[in-house]
């Protein structure tokens, strides 16, 4: 029963780990597509915009929005991986909020603070099920929310270094589990409402 606990808590971490790596290669390719669009807006502002209808429609690969000042504050784009998104950014160029599918089609919204560093994410994994990041100022994750695939909730703390110290989950049999962790990332202590607790002194 103790491996199975383990196990269930290895594999949530896994998923974690996938979606984390996610939410920072869409951080890095915003702000690749925001230079883009500076880029395609000073040579031609909407250059390749074309009518569809001119009374309703106008189509291009990138919008530009921009304050009376000249400023971009928002950009609606096509980025290289084909994939589409939306990018507001504060007056001073940084991006603040970005909303965005994966090459899968998954659903993605993140939030930043007044540096562009990425701080909180709310994103569907290719499997369906969704998750709730936060982030330090440095951009590491330090808690977790997530869905399993079996609908089971869990919570997830990290260090300065990403590593997660503490979970807590549903597992699939409907009983409540605490896992604490070294900086390792190696289980020291597992408990859950049905039984004792469990860990080894020699651990520490």
């Amino acid at each position: 029963m103790e491996l199975a606990r383990i196990e269930a808590l290895a594999e949530r971490l896994e998923r974690l780990e996938t979606v984390n790596e996610r939410l920072r290669r869409e951080c890095r390719r915003w702000q690749r597509v925001v230079v883009g669009a500076v880029l395609v807006a000073g040579v031609a502002g909407l250059a390749g915009a074309k009518l569809a209808d001119e009374s309703r429609t106008v189509e291009a690969s990138h919008f530009v929005l921009r304050d009376d000042a000249g400023k971009m504050r928002a950009a609606l784009a096509i980025r290289p991986d084909g994939t589409p998104g939306l990018a507001l950014l504060d007056d001073q160029g940084q991006i603040r909020l970005s909303f965005d599918l994966s090459p899968g089609g998954a659903p993605g919204v993140n939030l930043y603070n007044k540096e562009g560093i990425h701080q909180a994410a709310l994103a569907t994994r290719p499997d369906g099920t969704p998750g709730l990041g936060l982030f330090d100022n440095k951009g590491g994750v330090r808690l977790s929310l997530d869905l399993g695939p079996d609908n089971a909730p869990g919570v997830n703390i990290f260090d300065p270094s990403s590593t997660v110290r503490g979970a807590l989950a549903i597992r699939p049999d409907g009983q409540p589990s605490l896992g604490l962790f070294d900086e390792k990332g190696r289980v020291r202590l597992s408990l859950d409402a049905a039984s004792a607790v469990y860990g080894s002194a020699s651990a520490r």
